[in-house]
């Protein structure tokens, strides 16, 4: 998080977790305009958060807030090429 706070373009990122029957850990960041945010999921620093998130128990929700949509990891895989 200390690396993504220093990135051009990033308002701030938090962790937080929450402990009932099972464990969730929300995670969020917000970027100045969609074009940072592109960028960001181009980067090393994305792909290796995404590969932690395919390794996890249960798949993640994963949600992008965009100016007038919101949407899931299509987003990501689309801006990544991956589709």
């Amino acid at each position: 998080m200390i690396s993504t706070r220093a990135e051009a373009g990033c308002l701030g990122c938090s962790l937080s977790t929450e402990v009932r029957n099972r464990v969730l850990i929300h995670y969020t960041e917000e970027w100045n305009s969609e074009s940072d945010l592109i960028r960001q999921l181009r980067s090393d620093r994305f792909g290796a958060l995404a590969e932690l998130m395919e390794h996890s128990t249960e798949y993640p929700t994963v949600e992008f807030d965009l100016q007038g949509a919101t949407r899931g990891i299509d987003y990501a895989e689309e801006i990544r090429g991956v589709l």
